[in-house]
């Protein structure tokens, strides 16, 4: 018998602003959201998620409800580059705070349901964009 795979968790916040979302743009150009993994001794995915966003953006939001989830493979690049992850899409609203990216990202982009799909490339996170749009 085969052992049971082993994930890492993470959530992503989908932050509507004025209707519009924010896309974090990583080192290599792809698209990306905020948020992250799920750390030892937190059992609270929306304080969890609160406090990623808190770190890479500056920004406070509000936790709504879970819309998507996908897994994905770290790419070779990252420090668990071959393990997996298991991640959550979640509806969030931005409460306050002035944007503020961390080193982990080279750029931000605000976009709305005219405009999302420039930052198309295929990939899982675009797709789950186009998913979080197409809900509305």
């Amino acid at each position: 018998m085969k052992e049971d795979q082993i994930y890492w968790v993470g959530q992503k916040a989908f932050i509507e602003k004025d209707g519009e979302v924010l896309i974090f743009i990583t080192p290599s150009g792809e698209p990306d959201f905020p948020g992250g993994k799920i750390q030892e001794g937190e059992d609270n995915l929306a304080e969890s998620l609160k406090r990623e966003v808190l770190e890479e953006s500056n920004l406070e939001i509000e936790v709504g409800e879970p819309f998507a989830v996908w897994q994905r493979v770290f790419p070779e690049n990252h420090k668990y580059a071959g393990k997996m992850i298991y991640l959550v899409a979640f509806k969030c609203s931005y409460v306050s705070g002035e944007l503020k990216l961390s080193d982990e990202h080279k750029d931000f982009r605000w976009v709305n349901k005219d405009n999302y799909k420039e930052v198309d490339n295929g990939g899982e996170y675009f797709k789950t964009l186009d998913k979080y749009f197409k809900s509305l």
